[in-house]
């Protein structure tokens, strides 16, 4: 029991550092080769904050 807090704290190290990775898109964005991407509107422009490419034919977020 007195070690209980260091692994608490060593899964909570562990579990911040592999699932951040996930995380670090904005809502409504998927990551697709280490970018995060969306569909551009078919009338309209990319969402705040993101960035149309034409290579990839999708909004990247910046």
């Amino acid at each position: 029991m007195k070690l209980l807090w260091f692994f608490v704290f060593l899964l909570a190290l562990v579990g911040g550092a592999f699932g951040s990775d996930s995380a670090s898109c904005p809502p409504n964005f998927e990551r697709k080769d280490d970018k995060c991407v969306t569909p551009r509107p078919i009338h309209g422009t990319c969402r705040e904050g993101s960035t149309y490419s034409a290579a990839l034919n999708l909004c990247v977020a910046d």
